[in-house]
């Protein structure tokens, strides 16, 4: 009898374990998303034909997403930033743009990090964990800011390939997940999500073409 009731305990245990972390996942996820952020960026590329001049400014809108809350550090593509003149940012669901500055930048790998130094911008935040490469078939999700639309948007897809495949920006050859997830102009620099929520990836190009359909790499 008393085997029975243990066991009976045990499985109400397990049943509120899992109602409690079903009621967590959705606020776990706002929060994972309030970490992904909107780049605003003014482009002026150099005229090597005419060097004591610069070409006409262009903008550009792409996304990136904290990593550390410390050292005040965002990550987004190099080519979202590439000559850049100014470059803004601006949290989900705030009109409120902030100044960022651009730290470091590897072409080779199309990431830049980015930082702000407005101490606004930081309040409640939480970075973003890294996780570990993901495999074939796993499901994975692309957050960012891309066109069609002001507000936040998620993709959904599954791994396809993992292999070596050439960066447009950088013009190298270096790892790369492919995944079927749809990646826009504006997906740039944003954070691809495995199940546990931790970032396994930054979405940073995709194959266009009449015989390409939904091929993105990260």
């Amino acid at each position: 009898k008393s085997g029975r009731q243990a066991g009976t305990c045990k499985k109400d245990a397990a049943g509120l374990e899992q109602e409690t972390a079903e009621e967590e996942a959705p606020d776990a996820w706002d929060r994972k998303m309030d970490a992904v952020v909107k780049v605003y960026c003014v482009h002026t590329e150099p005229d090597f034909s005419m060097p004591w001049q610069r070409r006409r400014q262009y903008v550009s809108t792409s996304t990136g997403f904290v990593i550390d809350i410390q050292r005040r550090r965002l990550l987004t593509n190099a080519h979202s930033v590439h000559h850049f003149t100014q470059v803004k940012v601006k949290r989900r669901g705030d009109d409120l743009k902030f100044v960022a500055s651009v730290l470091a930048l590897g072409t080779e790998c199309d990431i830049a990090m980015l930082t702000v130094e407005d101490p606004r911008f930081w309040e409640g935040m939480e970075a973003l964990e890294l996780g570990p490469l993901p495999k074939l078939q796993e499901a994975v999700a692309v957050v960012g800011y891309p066109v069609g639309g002001d507000t936040i948007s998620v993709t959904s897809g599954v791994v396809s390939r993992i292999e070596v495949t050439s960066y447009v920006h950088g013009m190298t050859d270096l790892l790369s997940i492919q995944i079927d997830a749809a990646i826009n102009g504006g997906n740039s620099g944003g954070p691809v999500f495995n199940g546990s929520l931790h970032c396994v990836g930054i979405a940073f190009q995709s194959l266009r073409g009449d015989d390409a359909e939904n091929i993105g790499n990260v």
